[in-house]
């Protein structure tokens, strides 16, 4: 028998977490008319918190990401002088000519653009390459930078962490940096994200690449634009192949949210698409073809509502 929702969502929880906060994974493509998911983010801030903040760092127009998503929440009723820019990117912005955002990799240690995160009560990951936020939040040597590790501490104080695209794809432990879902099952899994620099996201015959996210969500790997790209076989790939005792794999399609709130330790998809989930825990697995056996799969159609 099929366990209920709430169960089922509950396998995504690693261990018991003491953090209050929620993370929110919308898969891409996310229009500005999607209640659900926008009416998701704004409703679990917290209340002494109402700054929202936008990192651009995914993004190669970073320059107007803040005012693009302060559009988009001033359709719900959010007033735009809510929503700040965190000045951290590595990419110009070519229709911003009066900045250069890639003077801006150094945000991560930058102490005005810190106070930015620490006042925040939702904090939005920008799409485009998830590479670009590894790179500008967390330390050669794996470690978090200031900011990363602000982030980390408004989470515990209950803020929103959410972020679409690229910017779901760090939310987990673990992360896909890129990989075509053609040869997702049979191609060699490579460790190291500078690979999925000499490929285009999506091109045909790109091997998986797999990395540490940021680890909002311990035990967790997601993809997004699932659906839409057909994205299945490379998420079964990535769960086979994640060297940890215990990974759930999340797809999550475009126009669509998957919302887990830490403190309650359960979540649920809302707007219009479906999430799916690759749990392995009562089974086994290895890399080698994604072999996998007695492995629970699911797809959960979103909540059209909060």
């Amino acid at each position: 028998m099929m366990r209920p929702l709430v169960a089922l969502l509950a396998l995504c929880a690693a261990p018991a977490l003491a953090d209050p906060g929620t993370v929110v994974a919308v898969g891409g493509a996310l229009e500005d008319d999607n209640a659900a998911v926008f009416r998701a983010l704004v409703d679990a801030m917290p209340a002494d918190a109402p700054g929202i903040v936008v990192i651009p760092a995914a993004s190669g127009s970073a320059g107007g990401s803040a005012s693009r998503f302060a559009d988009a929440l001033a359709r719900h009723g959010v007033s735009r002088d809510r929503v700040d820019l965190v000045q951290v990117a590595l990419v110009d912005d070519p229709e911003t000519p009066d900045a250069d955002e890639s003077l801006w990799r150094d945000g991560g240690s930058n102490p005005a653009e810190i106070a930015r995160i620490e006042r925040a009560g939702l904090i939005w990951f920008a799409g485009g390459d998830q590479a670009r936020i590894v790179a500008t939040l967390v330390r050669p040597d794996g470690s978090d930078t200031p900011m990363l590790a602000a982030i980390r501490q408004r989470l515990a104080a209950g803020a929103v962490i959410g972020g679409t695209s690229a910017g779901a794809a760090v939310l987990g432990e673990h992360m896909i940096g890129c990989g075509s879902p053609d040869v997702a099952l049979v191609a060699p899994v490579s460790r190291n994200l500078a690979d999925c620099a000499t490929t285009e996201e999506g091109a045909a015959g790109a091997p998986l690449v797999l990395a540490q996210g940021l680890g909002f969500l311990p035990g967790i790997v997601f993809d997004q634009h699932f659906s839409q790209r057909g994205r299945l076989t490379r998420l079964l790939r990535a769960v086979a192949c994640i060297d940890a005792e215990a990974v759930t794999g999340i797809g999550v399609d475009e126009d669509t949210g998957f919302v887990f709130g830490l403190g309650r330790e359960t979540g649920h998809a809302v707007g219009k698409g479906t999430i799916t989930l690759v749990d392995p825990s009562d089974g086994r697995k290895t890399c080698d073809g994604a072999v996998m056996d007695n492995v629970r799969l699911a797809r959960i159609p979103a909540r059209t509502g909060n």
